[in-house]
């Protein structure tokens, strides 16, 4: 398998390139090539600039070449890099979802509300600053819209879930789902046990939906998929399994949530609580049960990663999962209900 230090071919001309997000391994965008063009799914943020242009370089590929680039959605792991690589990529259309236009094509918004999570400096060294894209160059992406490279064709399909501004791309010629968040994260490093894989749902703030996601979820398995590509992270077979482990984890996590709902619930009545100081401490017990959850089906994997280096490895989704369930929870979420 030809690879270097930041890319990996995964066959079927596409390469999964790191994006260098707070550590190698965490995050990915994708470069399909087929006769003589090119298109990234996903783009790293900003700060992964150099890490796509060398992997262009490598594969003998100008910017010029680069057809479509399709952020999956827009939280800034996905889409922070689009405007800068539209502006080296004179002949690219970015991709979006329609409820992401409007943020890649004005996004102080979407850079205000990471700041106000990271802090300035944080989010410099994470993500860099947000480029706006011409309005002129976006095309808006419909459920089962096409887009071709030569004779191959990129499909985009809606799978709300994760956010409500998600989309995967089907590509045929390979049998592959690029799904960005859609098929879960699951980290190479700690697939490493006996039995199955470990993989968990990204409930980030502010859109997780359970009964949404079980439904693209069971809409995608229907098509004759192979393999999916993860965002978080690389290339995955046999992804019936995935897709079975996944269906079992977003309830896991929505009862996790509903039952720390009502144990606090039960406190509310009992003392007259500040509600600042409780939402703080709901936060952190459901962000040590995720964690304790996440560390108890390794160990029922057999993972040989330390549990200390889990939980180095996990804190930042785990701490993200937990604010974005408890946002589910305060909206009054119907039951989860699988199609």
């Amino acid at each position: 398998m030809s690879q270097s230090s930041v890319w990996y071919d995964c066959g079927f001309n596409v390469t999964c390139i790191d994006t260098g997000l707070f550590r190698d391994g965490l995050a990915a965008c994708y470069l399909i090539e087929h006769d003589g063009e090119a298109a990234l799914v996903d783009t790293g943020t900003r700060n992964s600039l150099p890490r796509i242009m060398q992997t262009l370089a490598d594969h003998n590929i100008s910017p010029e070449q680069v057809r479509w680039i399709m952020p999956t959605h827009v939280h800034l792991d996905h889409a922070g890099g689009a405007g800068a690589l539209m502006d080296e990529m004179p002949e690219a259309t970015l991709v979006v979802h329609e409820r992401g236009a409007r943020h890649m094509i004005t996004p102080e918004k979407l850079q205000a509300g990471s700041l106000a999570v990271y802090g300035e400096e944080a989010y410099d060294a994470a993500f860099g600053q947000l480029v706006p894209v011409p309005e002129q160059r976006v095309c808006i992406a419909a459920d089962g819209d096409s887009f071709d490279l030569g004779s191959r064709r990129l499909q985009t399909l809606n799978t709300a879930g994760h956010a409500r501004h998600h989309y995967v791309v089907w590509d045929e010629h390979s049998s592959g789902l690029f799904t960005g968040d859609t098929f879960g994260v699951s980290y190479p490093e700690l697939n490493t046990g006996r039995g199955s894989r470990f993989i968990f749902p990204p409930s980030t703030p502010v859109q997780f939906d359970p009964t949404a996601w079980h439904e693209s979820l069971t809409r995608l398995m229907k098509m004759p998929v192979e393999r999916v590509f993860l965002t978080h992270f690389g290339m995955h077979e046999d992804p019936a399994e995935l897709a079975a482990l996944l269906h079992e984890q977003i309830d896991v996590y929505a009862n996790l949530a509903r039952q720390l709902g009502a144990e606090f619930s039960r406190k509310l009545d009992e003392v007259d609580s500040d509600a600042e100081a409780l939402a703080d401490a709901m936060q952190r017990r459901l962000q040590s049960r995720l964690m304790q959850h996440s560390l108890d089906e390794l160990a029922a994997r057999q993972c040989a990663v330390p549990p200390s280096v889990i939980r180095q490895k996990l804190a930042g989704d785990m701490q993200l999962n937990a604010q974005g369930l408890l946002h589910w929870l305060a909206q009054s979420a119907p039951p989860v209900a699988r199609a």
